[in-house]
This record gives C-alpha cells, structure tokens and sequence, in this order.
C-alpha cells in the first residue's frame, strides 16, 4: 500500500487504513529519516484507536503506552530506538512482554536499529517507511 500525505489531516486517512490491518501482537515497523513524520503517524493512529490526549516523543523515555479503545486493540506502545546504539539495549525495556499481553500492538520509530530484536520475537510486522520530499509531501509506503 502507498499513500501520499501533503497536509497533517490525511495523517489520519494513512492511520484509518493501516487500524485495520493492526492485530493484537503486531510490531509496526517505522523508518524514515529524521523528522520523516514518524511521531506524527503514530499520534494520528493512536486518535484513531481512540486513545485519550495526544502522545509525546518517546525520544528519552524511549518507551510510553497508551490505553486505546479499538475493538481487540487495547493497549498502543510507542517506542523511539533513535537512541539505542547496541541491540542488547532493547531487551531492559520489556518489549517482549508488552507483546505477550493481549491487545497490545508496538509501534517502533528506527525499527531498523532494532531488526534482530524484531525478527528474534517472531511476532508479525508491518513496516512502513516515509520518505519525504524537498516540497514536504510524504510518501508512505506499507508492506
């Protein structure tokens, strides 16, 4: 899936869409370089699953949760891996418990710093990576 976002409101269609291919137990894998949108998109899709106030940069906590209100989907984890420089570094943050609890779906900002970390849990992924352009229009691409 491809979408195209050239304003802050079709954040939101780009959310919608992907809500309904989110299951319980899923990573969302985000990539895009600095400033891509990355935080934008997930406090569009936590509005979308109807989570309460609008979620901060996990950039020093690394990790917030978020109770949600979406059928099977109950809790939302934001994860920022910007600063995570060894892949051990993930494993104090109990991210793999966060997946074993049901009606959770991890959203994960630089999932690429954590790709063995990632496929080593076996859980389902959805990656979209955002590349914007000189004009700001984004292009977010889904698989």
């Amino acid at each position: 899936m491809k979408y195209i976002v050239a304003k802050v409101e079709d954040w939101d269609q780009v959310a919608q869409a992907l809500a309904k291919e989110l299951r319980p137990g899923m990573i969302l894998a985000l990539t895009g370089p600095l400033g891509a949108g990355k935080t934008t998109f997930v406090q569009a899709l936590s509005r979308v699953l109807g989570a309460k106030g609008n979620p901060r940069s996990p950039t020093f906590s690394l990790v917030r949760s978020y109770a949600v209100k979406a059928g099977e989907i109950k809790t939302l984890v934001h994860v920022d891996a910007y600063r995570i420089e060894d892949e051990r570094d993930v494993l104090p943050l109990g991210l793999d418990e966060y997946l074993s609890e049901p009606g959770t779906v991890v959203a994960i900002e630089w999932s690429e710093r954590v790709a063995n970390f990632i496929r080593a849990t076996k859980a389902p992924v959805l990656s979209v990576t955002i590349d914007p352009d000189p004009s700001g229009v984004r292009r977010v691409d889904v698989r």
